[in-house]
């Protein structure tokens, strides 16, 4: 009996510890983002990456909602700059503490006009669904391995991370 337990345990456990869409954290859902209404947790706390490799915290507070979009990427001027941008990254991100396994997640391209200039997006396609009130952590780390031409961010190799710890109320 008990070896039958351990099967359906280690079954249900994913191979490398990271978390994968449709998991849970706690009762907290890690889904790919899709065509849905999810609130942008950067409309709350800002997604700003250190201007130089090195750690930047940031403190907010996040209204309880259904969804949260939590994707963070690179920007360019054009395809070609953006996929130059991506290509020289490498991202990992844990949510409460917890690993996860990015690439699974997949990504989204997409253009935005900001400040009257056109803009080529990349963002990880990754939404959070019935998160616990309470205090949360995101870590978003980002390697850079090379500068790119006309780079809008002036980010040099290095390593960069973002720490969001945000509030839930």
């Amino acid at each position: 009996m008990l070896g039958f337990l351990a099967g359906i345990l280690i079954s249900c456990a994913q191979p490398n510890g990271m978390v994968r869409p449709s998991d849970k954290i706690g009762g907290m859902r890690v889904n790919r983002y899709g065509h849905s209404n999810a609130a942008v947790i950067w409309n709350y706390c800002s997604d700003a990456m250190p201007e130089e490799p090195g750690i930047q915290t940031v403190e907010c507070k996040v209204p309880i909602v259904s969804e949260l979009f939590i994707g963070l990427g690179v920007e360019g001027e054009d395809k070609i700059q953006r996929d130059a941008l991506w290509d020289a990254r490498i991202w990992e991100l844990s949510i409460d503490g917890y690993p996860v396994e990015l690439k699974s997640f997949n990504i989204a391209d997409f253009d935005r006009e900001r400040d009257g200039r056109h803009y080529e997006y990349r963002v990880w396609r990754i939404r959070l669904r019935n998160i616990a009130e309470g205090e949360h952590t995101l870590h978003y780390v980002m390697h850079v391995n090379r500068e790119v031409d006309g780079d809008p961010s002036l980010q040099s190799p290095g390593t960069y991370e973002l720490v969001v710890n945000f509030t839930v109320e």
